[in-house]
C-alpha cells in the first residue's frame, strides 16, 4: 500500500540575540513562531519575510529555520 503525503501548513522560526547574560557570558536568545505560511512558499521568500520582520525588532536575527509539516497517511 503506497503511503500518501499530506503538506500542512509551513511555520517559520526567527531566533533573536538578546545579548549576553552578565554572570555566566552566555548568550541569550529569543524565538518568535509564526505559524500558516503555505507550503509552496519558496525559501527566499520566506527567509524575505523574515528578514523585513526582524527589522522590526530590537534585536538582531541569529536563525531563520522553515518548518515544514506533513501528514502521512495509506
Amino acid at each position: 500500500m503506497a503511503v500518501v503525503v499530506t503538506s500542512n501548513p509551513t511555520g517559520l522560526k526567527i531566533k533573536l540575540n538578546l545579548g549576553n547574560d552578565p554572570i555566566t557570558g552566555r548568550v541569550i536568545t529569543k524565538s518568535k513562531t509564526y505559524s500558516n505560511l503555505s507550503p509552496e512558499a519558496a525559501d527566499q521568500d520566506i527567509f524575505d519575510v523574515a528578514n523585513v520582520i526582524g527589522s522590526l525588532q530590537k534585536y538582531p536575527i541569529v536563525e531563520v529555520a522553515r518548518i515544514d509539516n506533513s501528514t502521512l497517511s495509506a
